[in-house]
């Protein structure tokens, strides 16, 4: 009876499609020690051996706190939503999650920054010449969000996820709306995330 019982589960298996299949045993396509040479790594401090900062195995990103810089993907993109879990592990600090990054690489590069400092999560920074119909501040370029913070303790695990779809930049962190900036005058480019000399982790990264 029991041998009947594994033969019926595995014949269940089997008769699964392809797909499903596949996603029972699929590997995180980022953060992985496979998908560490899809990035570029840039560091304030180039002595650095970037592997020893922005450490990646499993579907996680650890960045160490060591420098400040950032890395970001080979790819650009355009009219993508991305989503990510991020955590502050050795007490809270500053980093963010850096989109349509224009050439060149600098510390730092033309871009928006989606905020992840603690308390600020969800501010949106429009960084070195590029605009907003929102971004009115002409000192820190920064477009508030819409709500109070409502992050998790430090060491829990934050959810974000930004939307950008025809010159607009929509976040939600941890599943509530915190912002919208429209007529961005960039729209596409690379995606990036900032180390700002305080440890954290990147998990869970899907783009599509």
């Amino acid at each position: 009876m029991q041998s009947f019982k594994l033969t019926f589960i595995s014949f269940l298996m089997l008769s699964l499609p392809l797909s499903l299949q596949a996603k029972k045993t699929a590997e995180p396509k980022f953060f992985t020690t496979r998908n560490a040479s899809s990035w570029s790594y840039i560091l304030n401090d180039k002595t650095l051996n970037p592997a020893d900062v922005f450490l990646m195995g499993d579907g996680v990103l650890h960045i160490t706190g060591v420098s400040s810089g950032y890395l970001r993907t080979n790819k650009k993109y355009s009219n993508y939503t991305l989503k990510l879990e991020y955590r502050w592990t050795d007490g809270v600090g500053n980093s963010g999650v850096l989109v349509h990054i224009q050439p060149k690489d600098s510390i730092w590069p033309v871009c928006f920054q989606v905020q992840q400092r603690a308390g600020a999560a969800g501010d949106v920074i429009c960084m070195n010449g590029l605009r907003a119909k929102e971004c009115t501040d002409s000192v820190k370029f920064t477009v508030p969000k819409m709500k109070p913070t409502n992050e998790k303790t430090p060491g829990e695990w934050n959810s974000m996820e930004i939307i950008s779809k025809k010159g607009t930049l929509t976040v939600f962190i941890n599943g509530e709306l915190q912002n919208k900036v429209t007529g961005l005058t960039a729209t596409k480019g690379y995606i990036g995330f900032q180390n700002e000399g305080k440890p954290l982790e990147f998990r869970k990264l899907v783009v599509e």
